[in-house]
């Protein structure tokens, strides 16, 4: 015999999961607490004075995993500052390196600039994501989950943007480049920031 259906909607199904999980976080929420502060001090303890990565400890309350990302926004906005000139910089910087097209016709300049963004960018992503995954399994998409959603999908564009200048750079070196660039081709220039 089957067993009789609780909730009659998905709504009521995700309500009644995320109550379960308040109610087990207050019974024991003393013994988590202590669980925490112990694997810390570990941590600490084996790497001696080097600052502690929580990566690999889960973030256990809503609360942290909103908290995560909210870190890893304003990280990431304090790197960019503003987006559209983040980018201008970026491809300015790069022009710096491109040779001189008479002395070096193949030549390119340093990619390695856009590597750099990305890896960096990245870093935030990551951290954002482990929120955003947090907030997923305590609650369901819910419009916390939607709001960390939004900002990782910014930060997923940002690092799109980049890719784009670097898939042109792939395509036709420098010159495609430069062509893109003064059409007002790439990516992030044809994007609407928020301000």
């Amino acid at each position: 015999m089957a067993r009789p259906t609780l909730y009659k909607t998905h709504q009521a199904r995700l309500q009644a999961a995320r109550e379960k999980r308040r109610r087990h976080y207050q019974k024991f929420r003393e013994s988590i607490l202590a669980k925490r502060r112990q694997s810390r001090k570990e941590k600490k303890s084996c790497q001696g004075n080097e600052p502690s990565d929580d990566e690999d400890e889960p973030i256990e309350t809503l609360h942290d995993c909103i908290a995560t990302v909210k870190y890893a926004k304003d990280d990431f906005m304090a790197y960019v500052k503003s987006p559209r000139r983040f980018f201008d910089l970026l491809v300015d910087e790069y022009s710096k390196t491109m040779p001189d097209p008479e002395l070096h016709p193949t030549a390119n300049g340093d990619k390695s600039i856009f590597e750099r963004a990305i890896t960096r960018l990245e870093d935030f992503l990551d951290q954002a994501n482990r929120g955003l995954d947090g907030i997923l399994q305590m609650c369901g998409v819910s419009d916390e989950w939607r709001a960390a959603d939004g900002v990782c999908r910014f930060m997923r564009e940002m690092i799109g943007m980049i890719e784009d200048i670097l898939l042109r750079l792939a395509e036709g070196g420098d010159g495609e480049l430069s062509i893109t660039f003064m059409g007002n081709e790439l990516w992030y220039q044809e994007y609407k920031f928020p301000v």
